[in-house]
């Protein structure tokens, strides 16, 4: 009987390192998701605060086609005088 808790024990003192081991290696990459799920979030914040400005893109497409129409009346009365 006394060999078979000593069989116990070591089996124990064997086991149980490895299981801390193993725990501890499982728990870095579950720290890590967590920091880049946050980082994750705060890029979408970031995005999402951007996306108000969306509404001056109509006027500025529109600026570039006036001045897109004045650069070709521009090169075209060059054409001209050259």
């Amino acid at each position: 009987m006394a060999l078979w808790w000593l069989g116990n024990l070591v089996l124990a003192a064997a086991v149980i390192p490895v299981v801390v081991v193993l725990l501890n290696n499982l728990t870095k990459p579950v720290r890590r998701i967590g920091a880049d799920a946050d980082a994750i979030l705060a890029g979408g914040l970031t995005v999402a605060s951007q996306l108000d400005l969306l509404a001056g893109l109509v006027a500025t497409q529109e600026s570039v086609r006036r001045i897109r129409a004045g650069v070709l009346a521009y090169g075209a009365a060059l054409d001209k005088i050259l």
